[in-house]
């Protein structure tokens, strides 16, 4: 999967991908996607890399504690590696949550499934390609 996978979820949606080297471009990417299993399920968080998610409004959001699958597990069911995990270009359907601190940026910088390469989407872009939903699950 990884970076053509990315890209190709992008064209799917007739949307333009402009991926760039962090380093060269000097770009960091603010975001952070974690994955998480919810009763049998993995899902996706994008969230601010600065901020922590809050078990309390996780439990109550999903009624099950925060369990992180395994390495492996990781890239099986989402065909990115776990350091380089991007919400986009999955090579499974799997439900997307952005917390709402990404909301008000004009562009959020996410992982494009390799080390080092970012794609700056906006918000509403990001809703658009990932289907995914806004919630409130960092810690205040």
């Amino acid at each position: 999967m990884r970076i053509g996978s990315v890209v190709q979820d992008f064209l799917n949606k007739g949307l333009e991908c402009s991926i760039v080297n962090c380093f060269k471009a000097k770009e960091t990417c603010d975001s952070e996607t974690l994955a998480f299993k919810v009763k049998e399920k993995i899902i996706l968080i994008v969230t601010n890399k600065k901020k922590e998610i809050s078990v309390g409004k996780f439990l109550h959001y999903f009624k099950a504690t925060p369990n992180m699958p395994s390495i492996n597990e990781t890239r099986e069911i989402t065909g990115h590696p776990s350091g380089c995990l991007s919400p986009f270009g999955l090579k499974n359907h799997l439900k997307v949550y952005i917390d709402i601190s990404l909301k008000k940026k004009e562009y959020i910088s996410v992982s494009a499934g390799m080390k080092n390469l970012v794609v700056k989407v906006t918000p509403r872009e990001m809703l658009e390609i990932t289907g995914g939903e806004w919630i409130d699950i960092w810690k205040n």
